[in-house]
């Protein structure tokens, strides 16, 4: 009796974990995006979400400034638009946050990603 109550309590606690695992992927958001709102006179934007999320000391915070703690991020357009609205427009806060972080970690000398334009920017 007791090795089948044993077995049960670690049934239970896999089943848990995985649950819990499982949770917290699913609020990852896609592998990748591709940043085509606003593009008039630029190639559209690849983005890997994913290698993003396993930078070292990065949370979600760092990107989705506005997002509540336990809640579904928001898309960075549902606030920035392309042109001036409430908040900053998109391509601003593109060039302020994105760019801004790979510079600031080209400076610490980390390695990073892109800083210049066509390399963000690649043409097809």
């Amino acid at each position: 009796m007791r090795r089948v109550l044993s077995l049960l309590v670690a049934v239970i606690f896999v089943f848990g974990a995985m649950a819990v695992v499982t949770m917290a992927e699913a609020n990852k958001g896609a592998e990748k995006y591709t940043i085509d709102k606003c593009q008039k006179k630029k190639p559209v934007v690849p983005f890997n979400h994913y290698q993003h999320q396993k930078i070292q000391g990065v949370t979600c915070k760092a990107c989705h400034h506005e997002m509540e703690e336990g809640k579904t991020p928001k898309s960075c357009f549902e606030c920035h638009q392309c042109k001036k609205g409430e908040a900053p427009a998109a391509k601003i806060a593109f060039h302020k946050n994105c760019k801004g972080c790979h510079v600031k970690m080209k400076k610490e000398g980390k390695k990073t990603g892109p800083t210049s334009c066509v390399k963000c920017h690649p043409k097809k």
